[in-house]
């Protein structure tokens, strides 16, 4: 699964849209294995928390964690409900199928936490969001703000970087 990611980045094809979950769901995980987070961050519970405020990646990404790990913890999913402190997350992925109140209030709470924020949407770069998937047709492509994971305090791959399309000063 998590190659899938990767041989689409490399050679881009059209994705057919019953696999965007899954593809998504590899993007998430491979996100995190090339982002650095502040020691702070690390003594959270022992385990790595993906979290998913909305739906569309969750059953996809628990299959594709399932028996992994991230910087040598063990990766679990979960679904963030109502009212729940994103600021736990390592990795929050943020459906654009939440209402558009829900989303900035999840993005808002932890805007500058060491929280590697993932969204859908036009505006969720601007809003302060990290990592962004972009659809081209089928094709899912990602883009970065540099400035708001700087923000956050985590340290993104030069390798991550590249494959990326770089979004400068978004919020302008």
């Amino acid at each position: 699964m998590i190659w899938l990611a990767v041989l689409l980045l490399l050679h881009p094809q059209q994705v057919p849209p019953q696999l965007e979950s899954q593809v998504k769901a590899a993007f998430l995980y491979n996100f995190a294995q090339y982002t650095e987070w502040p020691k702070s961050s690390s003594d959270k519970d022992g385990d790595f928390h993906f979290c998913i405020a909305g739906d569309g990646v969750t059953s996809a990404l628990q299959n594709t964690v399932r028996g992994e790990t991230v910087n040598g913890r063990k990766a679990i999913v979960r679904t963030l409900e109502e009212g729940e402190d994103p600021q736990d997350c390592h990795v929050l992925f943020i459906s654009e199928k939440q209402p558009a109140r829900r989303r900035n209030e999840v993005l808002n709470a932890v805007v500058n936490a060491p929280v590697l924020t993932v969204g859908e949407g036009l505006d969720f770069l601007q809003s302060g969001g990290i990592i962004r998937f972009l659809k081209s047709g089928n094709r899912i492509r990602f883009e970065i703000n540099p400035d708001a994971a700087t923000k956050a305090s985590l340290h993104l791959s030069s390798r991550l970087l590249r494959l990326a399309e770089i979004s400068k000063n978004p919020g302008q």
